[in-house]
């Protein structure tokens, strides 16, 4: 049983879309509504994007900057509640996370797929 979780969690990690597609078609069972569902899709394959971005600059470039990614969350977290300070004159933790959170998503799905046609093409161009 734990063989098949860690290859679960290994494929999940690897192909970020299939937690996204996993997580879209247990939504959809659970809530019944698209639009819930996508939005819980998007909360759960967040971190496996980020993940998979993370082990594909490591297997691009040979080095792992997990610690330069959680800095840049960190203080793009901070970004994002210094905004809405500004234009609300209040914070209130839960809509600014749910906007930072969303807004992780589309920056590491776009990274994740800039990242994975990269490291093919350098990798086609490598064994020519």
């Amino acid at each position: 049983m734990s063989e098949f979780v860690s290859w679960l969690f290994a494929t999940l990690v690897t192909v970020p879309i299939a937690a996204f597609m996993l997580a879209y078609m247990l939504g959809r069972k659970i809530f019944k509504r698209k639009k819930k569902s996508f939005h819980l899709a998007m909360n759960i394959s967040t971190v496996f994007f980020i993940l998979s971005v993370h082990f594909l600059i490591m297997a691009i470039w040979g080095i792992s900057y997990l610690w330069i990614i959680i800095i840049f969350l960190l203080l793009l977290k901070i970004l994002f509640m210094i905004v809405y300070w500004q234009k609300k004159q209040d914070v209130r933790i839960a809509p600014v996370f749910r906007l930072f959170w969303r807004f992780n998503f589309l920056l590491f799905s776009f990274a994740y797929f800039g990242l994975l046609i990269y490291g093919l093409i350098v990798r086609t161009l490598e064994s020519l």
